[in-house]
């Protein structure tokens, strides 16, 4: 019999395995022409109807639209605008393995925050852990010593505002319907990339393989969300977080076997060293956890003594 760890592990694999593949087919619209934006809102196109039928099972559209959250939804979809407008370029640009290893400094900056703007208690392993990881980054960046494209330090400011992206979640709530969290931002996704796209008149429209693509790329993406969405309700956070960074495993697979673009040393130096440094900063908290959880199961015991 398959336990609830392991169950949480493959679909946590497989969710973020998806989301990889996902991004290899942006990655081969954004090489063969389709910009960013062109990119976004033909795939938004492709969400609203998933989510449309999806919807009686992620909270239904009319608790949706009952929300009292509304701005911060809407300032979240602006975020998640210019997050993917950074990313497809840095796709695009860097390949997938060095843009995934910058995008994973999100976590860290996370943390950050939390302990700023929500007062969150950060121990001294987690400081640790931190470090590591904006050390890792540097070793990839390697500012003064090499001439970089300066996108990559776009992708840095991208994983800022996935961080902000994540406090903001954390201010909505966990009792807002889960549907809410994707459904505004299609639709001011929509809006936004549609007039970018046509206000010139000049848009790439996808002809042929192209709409094969974007529905490949929406199925991944939906169906990975689902997978991890699923991990996290049914397993603990210190399980099948971790599988995240396979991301950056099946990035680099896709760049060396399909790109032939191979890591150099110093890229490959540090995503190891943040790989390491979120693993760490997952682990600490599980332990900090058990060690909670434990003291208050002892002092219950002692008090029904």
């Amino acid at each position: 019999m398959i336990t609830k760890e392991k169950k949480g592990m493959l679909l946590s694999l497989g969710g973020f395995s998806l989301f990889a593949i996902g991004d290899l087919f942006i990655k081969f619209l954004a090489d063969d022409g389709f910009k960013a934006v062109e990119i976004a809102f033909f795939l938004n196109m492709f969400y609203l109807p998933f989510l449309m039928l999806l919807s009686p099972v992620i909270g239904g559209i009319k608790a949706t639209l009952r929300t009292n959250n509304l701005w911060l939804h809407v300032l979240r979809s602006l975020f998640g605008i210019v997050i993917f407008i950074i990313n497809v370029t840095a796709f695009q640009k860097l390949g997938l393995s060095l843009a995934y290893t910058l995008i994973f400094a999100a976590p860290f900056f996370s943390t950050i925050l939390a302990y700023f703007f929500l007062k969150d208690v950060i121990h001294k392993h987690r400081w640790t852990a931190i470090l590591l990881g904006f050390i890792g980054v540097m070793v990839v960046l390697r500012p003064g010593v090499t001439v970089l494209d300066p996108i990559a330090y776009a992708v840095l400011f991208g994983a800022f505002l996935i961080a902000v992206n994540n406090l903001l979640v954390r201010k909505i709530g966990e009792d807002e319907p889960l549907m809410a969290f994707s459904l505004f931002g299609c639709i001011i996704g929509l809006q936004v990339f549609g007039v970018l796209n046509f206000w010139d008149g000049e848009s790439n429209i996808p002809i042929g393989t192209d709409w094969i693509y974007f529905f490949i790329i929406a199925c991944f993406h939906i169906c990975g969300s689902l997978m991890t969405s699923r991990a996290f309700a049914i397993a603990d956070t210190s399980v099948v977080a971790p599988f995240h960074y396979v991301q950056l495993l099946w990035g680099t697979g896709f760049g060396i076997v399909i790109f032939s673009t191979v890591p150099d040393v110093w890229t490959g130096m540090g995503a190891l060293i943040i790989v390491f440094s979120g693993i760490y900063m997952i682990y600490r908290e599980h332990v900090m956890n058990q060690n909670i959880t434990t003291g208050i199961t002892s002092h219950g015991a002692l008090d029904q003594d």
